[in-house]
């Protein structure tokens, strides 16, 4: 063999060998460290990394968030509508919109 072949083979087989080796890169000093995978609470109580349609299509379909609503006094209400915290001093903060 030529020593141009012998050199090519030995790059191809380095290479295959790089690509089966986990990545080193968030070990490094001052790396950021993986984000965490967004989950979707599925109706069965399940979760899913997934986030797209079709997300928990054989659990029964997504759970919503609950919206809460704080009163003055502190407490809590998932009502959003008229007369929410009437006997607690009114809201203190408005409820949020779920994801």
């Amino acid at each position: 063999m030529n020593n141009t072949v012998l050199a090519g083979l030995i790059a191809v087989s380095l290479g295959v060998f790089a690509q089966t080796l986990p990545s080193r890169a968030a070990d490094a000093p001052g790396a950021a460290a993986p984000a965490a995978a967004p989950t979707t609470t599925c109706k069965d109580g399940t979760a899913s990394s997934s986030t797209g349609k079709g997300t928990c299509s054989g659990h029964g379909g997504v759970q919503k968030a609950a919206k809460t609503t704080t009163c003055k006094d502190g407490t809590t209400s998932t009502s959003t509508g008229k007369g929410t915290c009437s006997s607690h001093g009114g809201v203190q903060k408005a409820a949020t919109p779920a994801n």
